[in-house]
């Protein structure tokens, strides 16, 4: 084959390698953008992140859209994700640390008054399972001073969903910020969505 060939077949094969790649970051775009599109935080709930120096990460995978926290008379919320694909809501409450409030400073009393305020007490049957989280896992995936997970059925004018999993977070002059993991039925997702926040590393 003559080097004139040689030289051609290599000039096409590096266009067409170059408008795949252009093409394919395209594609990788217009996902980030319509992605964002579909997860939105109020103006509010960015402004306690900020306060208390919280990291949130949006999930990438379960098509998950946020939609505006219902009222109800047992827990304030700041944000709400769900996915249908999924079969999980995800309810964040954040309460920043006050110096002059003592309510602020005891995480394992406001704890139990947020599990005991939204599970339900209608059933006879119906278990609360509470467990404290390890030192070492509080500080490898949330850098927090203070940890603990609550397992229970919700009242029915707080959540829709047949369970609940309550993640407890607190750090010391920073504050407490609650995950309520809603479900139907337990899946392989409620663990990958443990994870989806953290305090800042202190310097």
């Amino acid at each position: 084959m003559k080097i004139e060939n040689l030289k051609c077949i290599l000039v096409v094969l590096k266009y067409t390698t170059v408008k795949k790649i252009l093409l394919l970051l395209l594609f990788i775009s217009c996902s980030i953008s319509i992605f964002a599109q579909k997860i939105k935080y109020s103006k509010a709930f960015l402004q306690k992140l900020t306060q208390t120096e919280i990291d949130i990460f949006t999930p990438t995978e379960g098509k998950y859209k946020s939609t505006r926290p219902s009222k109800n008379d047992y827990q304030p919320i700041d944000h709400v994700i769900v996915s249908k694909q999924e079969g999980i809501e995800i309810r964040y409450a954040i309460i920043p640390f006050e110096a002059e409030d003592q309510t602020t400073q005891v995480p394992h009393v406001d704890f139990m008054r947020v599990v005991t305020s939204t599970a339900t007490n209608e059933e006879e049957e119906a278990v609360i399972s509470v467990h404290a989280i390890d030192d070492a896992e509080l500080k490898e995936h949330f850098n927090a001073d203070w940890g603990s997970m609550a397992y229970y059925q919700p009242k029915s004018r707080f959540s829709k969903y047949k369970h609940c999993r309550l993640l407890s977070l607190f750090t010391e002059g920073k504050g407490t910020v609650y995950v309520f993991f809603l479900f139907d039925e337990a899946s392989r997702a409620l663990d990958n969505r443990l994870h989806l926040l953290q305090f800042q590393t202190k310097i």
